[in-house]
């Protein structure tokens, strides 16, 4: 009540001042009610449910629109982030520079050949496009890459509160933060950190914090506990380390395999288990593409 007076009222000043949500580009937006709000969003899921390719196809739309996106990682190489999140760009964007998109997931034997060939022939491949990485890498580095940050040395939760205020001080807040995944960081305490309960019960709750207190939305990946037989309807207990991580979080959904499958994709299940801004209890199905790190709208399988 220290506040000025509103314009308007409190409450119209409330509704019509209200955070819109940042689209992703991923099954997200349509599981959120339009995508990330302001806050922790956390997608939780097993091994290789795909997680990171949603992680990256996000970071990878968000940066194609001019925005800035913080990705924090601790599971994955920075080169590697890069190559899946230009793999998953390549997908949407091929026709922009005039060749196909590309698998990161074929990146190593791509580079193979690349190295075989004389300069010659280097030369006359480039000139030609015939090489979908590399034209979409000069096309990348142009364009998204320099909205794209990936950092892969950061350890502790504090060192992230630091980063985000840092850059919220210098008029430069990152659009979207990435974070995979939440239960690889420190506290930063050693009586917190001893015990995995209360330092990811640490880490969630401060990251919310300084998610809410910036104003920024933030896709916070997690695994999940061990799961008993005959589990298969997820709730916020799923998140490993502490129910914390879903407590405290603004969203939470969980990404399980599906049954349907094809060449080159499989299905994946999205369920939204907590939404402050929209409904939950949704599922959505996607089709997985993991080399390309990338998920779009489940096709008529009948058709």
């Amino acid at each position: 009540m220290s506040r000025d007076a509103p314009e308007r009222g409190w409450a119209v000043d409330c509704y019509l001042g209200g955070a819109e949500p940042l689209p992703t580009g991923t099954p997200l937006d349509g599981a959120l009610g339009g995508g990330l709000m302001p806050g922790v969003t956390v997608l939780g899921g097993v091994a290789s449910a795909g997680k990171s390719a949603i992680a990256c196809q996000a970071a990878a739309s968000v940066a194609s629109r001019g925005l800035r996106v913080l990705y924090l990682t601790l599971d994955d190489a920075w080169g590697n982030v890069v190559a899946r999140c230009m793999s998953s760009w390549s997908v949407a964007h091929a026709a922009s520079y005039g060749a196909g998109p590309f698998s990161w997931s074929q990146l190593p034997e791509m580079r193979r050949r690349w190295r075989d060939l004389c300069d010659a022939d280097r030369s006359r491949v480039a000139y030609e496009g015939r090489d979908a990485a590399l034209m979409a890498a000069r096309a990348w580095d142009e364009g998204p890459g320099r909205r794209l940050a990936v950092v892969d040395s950061v350890t502790e939760i504090g060192q992230v509160e630091d980063i985000l205020r840092d850059l919220r001080d210098a008029g430069e807040p990152p659009a979207l933060v990435v974070v995979d995944y939440l239960q690889q960081y420190q506290a930063g305490s050693p009586d917190v950190d001893r015990a995995e309960y209360s330092r990811v019960s640490d880490v969630a709750a401060r990251l919310q914090r300084v998610a809410l207190w910036g104003g920024t939305p933030v896709l916070a990946l997690s695994s999940l506990r061990k799961l008993a037989k005959g589990e298969d309807d997820p709730t916020l207990d799923w998140f490993r380390g502490s129910g914390v991580v879903g407590y405290s979080a603004w969203a939470a959904c969980v990404l399980t395999r599906g049954r349907a499958e094809g060449p080159g994709w499989r299905e994946a299940v999205l369920h939204v288990v907590k939404n402050k801004g929209g409904r939950s209890g949704t599922r959505t199905s996607c089709e997985l593409w993991g080399g390309y790190s990338y998920a779009g709208r489940m096709r008529d399988q009948e058709g």
